[in-house]
């Protein structure tokens, strides 16, 4: 009996050897459609966006606030010809690009609507719920208009000579403005870094004069990500520029950059290098040096970051990423195509794509 015993456990060790060596190379690939959530139009998919619990649906005529089982939670009418959303933690900020209503919410509704006295073009939300938002104004090449959480005015910022904004950010400490600028009065096309601080009182309504760097490249800077809290990154199609105190540091050769992702004391960079190049991902530390690179796929799509971890969209896949590291956790091979990706509060992953959206445990 223990000789048979002995030859049928061999049996099975042999057996066991060769299904895992057969299966080496082959990925298996998660249906998305077995996972919980709901089925959409790609028309509507087009409108959707991963917060808090759930999801944002943004049209001109209404914003509703969905859970992950595609039943609304609560809706605002709103009339906007081309709303844009953004979101940072448990606030959403929705205004009219071109038009001059703004509206702010989090998940258990509205928090206040705004008419401006400019066409927007851009906007900001802190994580405490300031907003930024830049306005067209006579006489000025463009004004940044600031409000605190409750929709109250904080300060407004011309700019008559710096040039034309672009872009703005709230620090991480939130209390520096940083304002990506354009001039184009000149032959050339030159960008600029203007930093102005948060009044200090509430009767001082006027914004503190900071700084302004003029870096010696000729593109559009129109993304902005920090280090810390003390240095401002400002990067464009091919160059990334660092700012601190009166220090301005550049790397200007990369082929494309797809994404700068805040991450701690340093920023995560995912790129290619060229038109039609795979995507890569590598971070730079306080230190403002390439490191290594770790290639990611064909086709990058989107990318979100929380607590020091990173999820990417590239091609068919799905990837959990140390910022630092840059060690592949977790890979997701999905059969559908991705539009959107986010994290849920409760560490899930919310997967919107052509025709639904998904909660995706990783």
């Amino acid at each position: 009996f223990i000789i048979i015993l002995m030859a049928a456990s061999g049996f099975l060790v042999y057996l066991i050897r060769n299904h895992i060596a057969a299966s080496v190379g082959i990925v298996s690939t998660t249906r998305l459609s077995a996972q919980s959530g709901f089925s959409c139009e790609y028309s509507e998919a087009q409108k959707l966006y991963p917060f808090s619990d759930g999801i944002l649906k943004v049209t001109a005529t209404r914003v509703a606030y969905l859970s992950m089982s595609g039943t609304e939670v609560y809706g605002v009418d709103i009339k906007m010809d081309k709303p844009f959303c953004v979101i940072n933690g448990k606030r959403a900020l929705v205004a009219d690009s071109g038009g001059y209503f703004c509206i702010l919410l989090d998940s258990k509704g509205e928090i206040y609507q705004k008419q401006m006295t400019g066409a927007i073009s851009f906007g900001a939300l802190s994580k405490d719920g300031l907003v930024g938002l830049i306005l067209e104004q006579t006489d000025t090449k463009g004004a940044v208009y600031l409000l605190d959480a409750t929709g109250e005015f904080l300060a407004q910022w011309n700019s008559v000579e710096s040039g034309y904004p672009v872009a703005i950010s709230f620090s991480p400490n939130q209390d520096v403005v940083d304002i990506a600028l354009v001039d184009t009065d000149g032959s050339s096309m030159q960008p600029r870094l203007k930093q102005i601080g948060l009044p200090s009182t509430d009767e001082d309504k006027k914004p503190k004069d900071l700084s302004l760097y003029t870096p010696d490249v000729s593109s559009i800077l129109s993304s902005i990500s920090y280090m810390g809290n003390d240095k401002t990154v400002l990067a464009g199609i091919s160059d990334l520029l660092m700012f601190s105190g009166d220090k301005i540091q550049s790397i200007s050769d990369y082929g494309q950059i797809f994404s700068v992702i805040s991450t701690g004391d340093g920023i995560v960079v995912i790129f290619s290098d060229g038109l039609g190049q795979e995507a890569k991902i590598e971070y730079i530390g306080s230190d403002f040096v390439r490191g290594n690179s770790v290639s990611l796929g064909n086709s990058f799509i989107d990318a979100q970051e929380n607590d020091g971890k990173v999820i990417i969209a590239v091609d068919d896949k799905i990837l959990l990423i140390d910022a630092v590291t840059l060690k592949t956790e977790k890979t997701v091979t999905v059969d559908q195509g991705i539009l959107k990706i986010g994290f849920n509060s409760d560490g899930t992953v919310v997967v919107v794509t052509a025709d639904s959206v998904r909660n995706l445990a990783i």
